[in-house]
């Protein structure tokens, strides 16, 4: 059970009633934990400890693998380098960005498709075992993604393989993420945190954090609430497209991170993209005559592309 400002817990090692509790934690919150979910524990330590040993190196030796050298997206955006809320200061916060290392020689990527290319890897004698602790945590976020669009098809009353056909060839981008201890009052500027309130921007994320807390999720109310960690679990939420995909069957709720008190947070952030070039419009059995699509089609690659310039920081 969950209440309005509590997020419901989904044992994915069930064999019953799958589908609907998920469909109802969609509609309710688009919020939700996963426990049961099969991702090793051991995977998963390993993955923070990869990011915390990337996050620790010096300012300028970071600065090697900035965003800004990749041109689609991929490798290091520091501290201020990103504003989630729109009006507000930069976020306190800085990550490495990773997706599916494509090639010159990849279709996509010779078709000049946006945000498809190589991604930035640290270099192994500096952070050793990173690309193969990444590689291996971002296969095991693939699976449980689709499983879990598989489920949601379910609930949809779709068949469970209806989302298939979007998944060749994905976009998904795995966000490494630290926030530093929250900086005195007046060191910062009025309003500024972790990460600024925001709605996620594709299909559905899910989120591992560590134990330091500050996630909150805005209940219909308006009101914050925590989402704190619970042990060996992920934080499922959809993102802009899906509601749109549902037509707002499924909610985008927005979320915002508090920087702790005296302590670091890390966090790894799964966003599961579909094909850039697939079509998005209203699922059957989602509108009817006395519920219209409430949208136009969209490709998802388009809609990804406009949000990430809408939150860019100035600098």
């Amino acid at each position: 059970m969950s209440t309005p400002r509590q997020l419901p817990v989904i044992d994915l090692s069930v064999s019953e009633g799958l589908p609907q509790m998920i469909d109802e934690a969609c509609r309710t919150h688009g919020f939700f934990y996963v426990v049961g979910h099969g991702v090793p524990s051991a995977l998963r330590s390993a993955a923070f400890d990869a990011a915390q040993r990337f996050f620790a190196l010096d300012e300028a030796t970071k600065a090697r693998w900035h965003i800004e050298r990749s041109g689609i997206h991929r490798g290091f955006d520091p501290i201020g380098w990103q504003a989630l809320e729109p009006g507000q200061p930069a976020d306190l916060k800085e990550s490495f960005y990773l997706g599916v290392d494509r090639q010159a020689d990849d279709p996509l990527v010779r078709a000049g498709t946006p945000n498809h290319g190589p991604n930035q890897w640290p270099d192994e004698a500096l952070v050793p075992g990173f690309r193969a602790t990444v590689e291996a945590y971002q296969q095991a976020m693939a699976g449980l993604s689709a499983r879990l669009l598989g489920l949601m098809a379910e609930g949809l009353g779709l068949p469970r393989t209806y989302f298939e056909s979007f998944l060749n060839d994905p976009m998904p981008v795995l966000r490494l993420l630290h926030y530093p201890p929250q900086p005195p009052a007046e060191a910062v500027q009025p309003g500024q945190i972790g990460c600024g309130a925001h709605t996620d921007w594709g299909t559905v994320t899910l989120l591992a954090q560590d134990e330091a807390g500050g996630l909150q999720v805005q209940a219909a109310d308006g009101h914050w609430f925590d989402a704190p960690p619970l042990p060996d679990s992920h934080v499922v939420n959809l993102g802009d497209m899906m509601a749109r995909w549902t037509n707002d069957r499924y909610r985008s709720t927005p979320h915002r991170v508090l920087n702790p008190h005296g302590r670091e947070r890390y966090s790894l952030a799964y966003f599961f993209d579909i094909h850039y070039h697939a079509v998005v419009s209203a699922l059957p059995g989602c509108f009817d005559d006395a519920n219209p699509p409430r949208y136009p089609p969209v490709t998802a690659g388009q809609h990804i592309i406009e949000m990430y310039e809408r939150t860019r920081a100035s600098h």
